[in-house]
């Protein structure tokens, strides 16, 4: 009878732990839902990331008979139990979100229904809000102790620009990738803890009234906050009836904080756009990574081959919507070798890492191509870059992307929901590394463009420009 009291107390206290864990990482990580009146696109960092859509299957090698019971007695305790009546599916979906947010991997999140349909349209190039692609980054940093040489160490939990989407209000407002989003309508975004300077003061046993100053001025700063996730709503939703429209933005860019005025509205994304450049060089950039973009680069391709061009430029600067599927379809009319790179699963506690190939045979093609690339180049993008580099001996010309090589699924369940999941790690057909260091350009163009596609306004387009000719004299000579 003793044993079973205290396996029943450890069972109680890992539950107890796994619940409040649980808790935690959905606080933090728990993506806002759309509201009435109003449409939540997600613009993350997990945005439309889809590699494949499917339904799970039953797994009995994964099922855990003994943690099931043990959650289904609690939900039950909870529904007979509690104070207050229970929505039953509420009481699941949260679990479901806290269960993927427990993971801490901004690709992987549960979408209820409406959700889903916003992350759709998403990826279909319709995006509202302020019109970026965000995501959370964490970091580690030191803030000053009171009046003391002491530092204290804290780690944040930062909303980061990736890419800024073509003529969005984050484009007209000047908002840029990289930038951290600090504050939003002069609440502070609660990224760290603010009690840190308090516990390292009275860890040092400092005065008393130091540690009353730093706990009021905590206290203060987390009066005036705003969770992240409230934060990612606002940013990424129309404005409500009677609320005003644009949003006053601190962001820290560069080691500096700069105030942005930035409207909220609905953005329509062109998949692509693409015209001559000094009458023998194609330009097509691309906007977004989608189906519609694949048969329009198709169409784009035969219409620049028509006239006669001798070059290609690929502009994949600020391309972080994408699809895994449509960035291979594109693949298909410029690569001369099927791989276009590999992919690392995990089995068990092993590693193995598969090629990742075309669907069919590589059209390929003997123009010379010159690809742009930046911080904005993210996910299936730069997987793209590499390929093209290794398989077309295209150039990549501008600056490191974004690095981010996480290969995630989309799991549609039954009832309408589903869940976004991190299923492998991109690497170059060469097996290069781009996961957290980015792909590294060729040449390195550092001057942003004043006018994007434009010749003698774009520097790296005219870097492009120039290899093109040196390509061409080569070739001649």
């Amino acid at each position: 009878m003793k044993r079973k009291w205290i396996r029943a107390g450890v069972s109680l206290l890992l539950l107890g732990l796994a619940f409040v864990g649980g808790w935690w990482a959905r606080v933090a990580m728990r993506p806002p839902t759309a509201s009435a009146g109003g449409s939540m696109i997600v613009q993350r960092d997990f945005t439309p990331m889809i590699s494949d859509a499917r339904t799970p299957k039953a797994d009995s090698t994964v099922s855990e008979p003994a943690m099931v019971t043990l959650y289904y007695r609690v939900l039950d305790l909870v529904k007979r139990e509690y104070v207050e009546p229970v929505d039953e599916t509420k009481l699941m979906q949260g679990s479901l979100e806290a269960m993927l947010a427990a993971l801490d991997d901004s690709h992987s999140q549960y979408l209820e229904p409406q959700q889903l349909e916003q992350y759709l349209k998403a990826l279909n190039g319709t995006v509202s809000g302020i019109g970026a692609v965000l995501k959370l980054i964490q970091r580690k940093t030191t803030i000053k102790v009171g009046n003391t040489n002491e530092t204290a160490p804290v780690a944040q939990r930062l909303i980061q620009v990736v890419a800024v989407l073509p003529n969005s209000p984050a484009e007209k407002a000047g908002l840029k990738t990289g930038d951290l989003i600090t504050e939003v309508d002069g609440q502070w975004v609660l990224s760290e803890d603010p009690f840190a300077e308090v516990a390292q003061l009275q860890r040092l046993h400092s005065e008393r009234q130091q540690i009353r100053d730093a706990d009021r001025r905590a206290r203060e700063r987390l009066r005036t906050a705003i969770p992240i996730s409230e934060a990612i709503q606002k940013l990424t939703r129309l404005p409500k009836t009677g609320e005003k429209p644009e949003l006053t933005l601190k962001v820290s860019r560069g080691g500096q904080s700069i105030e942005l005025k930035i409207a909220r509205a609905e953005t329509r994304v062109k998949p692509l756009e693409y015209s001559r450049v000094r009458g023998q060089y194609g330009y097509i950039r691309l906007n977004i990574l989608n189906t519609q973009a694949a048969r329009e680069f198709d169409q784009a391709i035969r219409t620049l081959q028509q006239g006669g061009m001798c070059g290609l430029i690929l502009d994949l600067r600020q391309t972080a919507i994408g699809q895994q599927e449509s960035a291979l379809k594109i693949l298909g009319q410029l690569l001369r070798v099927r791989q276009v790179g590999l992919v690392e699963t995990r089995e068990g506690s092993t590693y193995k890492k598969r090629p990742l190939l075309l669907s069919g045979a590589p059209k390929g093609t003997n123009l010379r191509i010159a690809v742009l690339i930046d911080g904005g180049t993210y996910n299936v993008t730069e997987l793209m870059a590499l390929a093209l580099r290794t398989g077309a001996k295209a150039r990549l010309i501008g600056m490191p992307t974004a690095g981010d090589a996480s290969q995630a699924v989309l799991y549609q369940l039954k009832d309408g929901s589903a869940f976004t999941l991190t299923v492998g790690r991109y690497y170059g057909a060469d097996g290069t590394v781009f996961d957290k260091r980015g792909v590294q350009p060729d040449d390195r163009v550092t001057s942003s463009p004043t006018m994007r596609g434009q010749p003698n306004g774009d520097p790296a387009l005219d870097r492009a420009l120039s290899w093109l000719a040196q390509s061409q004299k080569e070739v001649r000579s």
